[in-house]
């Protein structure tokens, strides 16, 4: 009498005779302190009720558990709930000796209706109760990572009203060499066949084309002595971006690390431009250039550290793409490209709302660009600041699509097919992939 009286304290709601008949069909078992009931979900059982005792619901390695729960006498633990938990190694474990009733499904069905409908009910309010805590969860989360995102921003966002008046940093600038006159020229143009004309009738702008092109940079097996012979190899766009990549070498000494840095933004150049093309987002030219001038605050902040190697852990600190944009100006390039360049590594702390509008799709395709670089030099997805890499998809055709699927179905075979026109770097890069 005395365990019906307590077995009807871990039934609240259900009659004596729906008890007796639940106590008499169902399997009772005993567990000591530190044993476990269950792990992960067993897909025969339902449910399971504390009759005395107490449980814990634990999450994690052993080393590193966590409590999540608590169920002492008249709880309810459901089986399927630990069975779909997306966390791993969730475990019920007995904190003190325990009594528990376990219902599978076979028992709860050979209970007569009015039985069974007490247990089923109970159920879907555990359920409910579930969902009900899960969507708080989810909104505390929710909320959470809001104020952490506006976290990140604040504290990687550069005090840029500080930058831009300091009188140091202008100094810098300005002791900079300045981008060759055709550079500068060409840069604000977007290229057409016109343009290719217009490098044609200027000797010099030929000469850049036909040495960088016979160089081992291209690699090509024969000798091309003839600027219209290499408009047909290379199509107008190449030309282009060997004539704009020549004056921005020429501001640079001929080091290694400014090598390497030249090379880097060569390569993102191209990247940038077909995935413009691809995307048809942004303007090819536009992105090429982008991709080509955007590490030309890197290339100030190198300069600075060779000339005061004593400075070069203050110098570090500099913000490059602050430092770029503000060279930019100084070269009175379009406003598209410097601005663009101010806010090209916003993907990587911030969403796109904090960029303006006007430049969105060239900081995303420049974002992209980089990522889909280092995918090229077999780079993980996961080493990748891919934070916010939906957000910035979100504005391209290419919403809903991976980034492996960006990167295999849509860049590589369009650069595979113009591979023949590459510098040699990017030929040996895209030959890997394929």
């Amino acid at each position: 009498m005395t365990q019906l009286k307590d077995q009807m304290a871990a039934f609240n709601g259900f009659s004596e005779k729906e008890v007796i008949e639940l106590s008499s069909r169902a399997k009772i078992d005993k567990l000591q302190v530190g044993e476990i009931l269950i792990t992960k979900g067993d897909p025969d059982q339902m449910v399971f009720i504390i009759l005395d005792g107490k449980m814990r619901l634990v999450q994690g390695p052993k080393a590193h558990q966590k409590t999540i729960a608590v169920f002492s006498k008249g709880g309810w633990i459901e089986a399927m709930a630990l069975a779909r938990d997306t966390i791993p190694m969730t475990s019920a474990i007995a904190a003190e000796p325990t009594r528990v009733m376990a219902l599978d499904k076979t028992t709860i069905d050979s209970l007569n209706d009015k039985t069974q409908l007490s247990v089923y009910k109970r159920l879907a309010y555990l359920s409910a109760e579930r969902i009900r805590l899960l969507k708080k969860s989810e909104n505390n989360l929710i909320a959470k990572n809001m104020q952490l995102k506006e976290d990140i921003f604040n504290y990687r966002s550069p005090l840029k009203r500080d930058f831009h008046q300091s009188e140091m940093i202008k100094g810098i600038i300005k002791k900079v060499p300045r981008l060759p006159a055709f550079a500068t020229t060409l840069s604000s143009q977007l290229f057409t066949q016109e343009l290719v004309e217009q490098i044609k009738r200027d000797p010099a702008l030929v000469a850049i084309v036909l040495k960088t092109i016979n160089s081992a940079f291209y690699g090509f097996q024969k000798k091309i002595s003839d600027i219209h012979h290499a408009v047909v190899l290379l199509g107008f766009e190449q030309i282009y971006q060997v004539v704009i990549a020549e004056g921005i070498r020429r501001t640079m000494p001929n080091t290694p690390n400014f090598k390497a840095l030249h090379l880097h933004s060569e390569i993102i150049s191209h990247i940038a431009f077909m995935l413009s093309l691809e995307s048809r987002h942004g303007h090819p030219a536009e992105m090429a250039s982008f991709g080509l001038l955007h590490e030309i605050g890197q290339i100030v902040i190198q300069l600075l550290k060779d000339q005061n190697p004593k400075l070069a852990a203050l110098v570090e600190v500099l913000d490059q793409a602050q430092l770029g944009s503000l060279m930019l100006k100084e070269w009175n390039l379009p406003d598209v490209l410097w601005k663009s360049v101010e806010f090209q590594a916003y993907p990587e702390f911030s969403s796109p709302d904090h960029i303006p509008e006007e430049l969105r799709y060239n900081v995303t395709l420049l974002y992209l660009s980089h990522i889909c670089y280092n995918l090229f030099q077999d780079k993980k997805e996961k080493e990748l600041s891919t934070t916010f890499f939906d957000e910035y998809i979100e504005l391209t055709n290419w919403r809903g699509l991976t980034l492996d699927e960006i990167f295999r179905e849509r860049l590589l075979p369009a650069m595979v097919k113009k591979s023949k026109t590459y510098p040699l770097p990017l030929r040996q890069l895209i030959e890997k992939q394929t």
